[in-house]
């Protein structure tokens, strides 16, 4: 069950938009509260006709790090793949083109550089 999919940064910026205020935390270095803009994966899933039994999602960046979420906070917008940040594109150093924002996780489970995103059922 699903298919792959794969989308320019033309085609993703140009989906309805997700914003949500989400505070990035990185234990003893810093904390930024932003206005982050992107896409929820929700209807992306529901296009690759993804397995309804699936519980995580896994996204990996090119220089293979690479986090895995609950299928309920990706589908309830709570995780979600973000290329703007208090109105602005994302910097290079932040993960342009795109990357994970993950309310209420911890910084160093956001994956920048987001180069894959796939579903799993366990």
């Amino acid at each position: 069950m699903g298919q792959p999919l794969s989308f320019s940064y033309a085609q993703l910026t140009a989906l309805p938009s997700i914003e949500r205020n989400v505070l990035l935390i990185c234990p003893g270095v810093f904390a930024n509260h932003g206005r982050w803009k992107g896409i929820s994966l929700q209807n992306i899933l529901q296009q690759a006709n993804f397995d309804r039994t699936a519980s995580r999602v896994a996204f990996e960046e090119k220089g293979g790090k690479s986090a895995s979420y609950p299928i309920a906070d990706v589908l309830s917008g709570k995780v979600f793949l973000a290329y703007q940040v208090n109105g602005l594109p994302l910097p290079r150093k932040h993960g342009f083109p795109l990357r994970v924002v993950a309310e209420d996780y911890y910084g160093a489970e956001w994956v920048k550089y987001v180069s894959r995103v796939r579903v799993d059922k366990g």
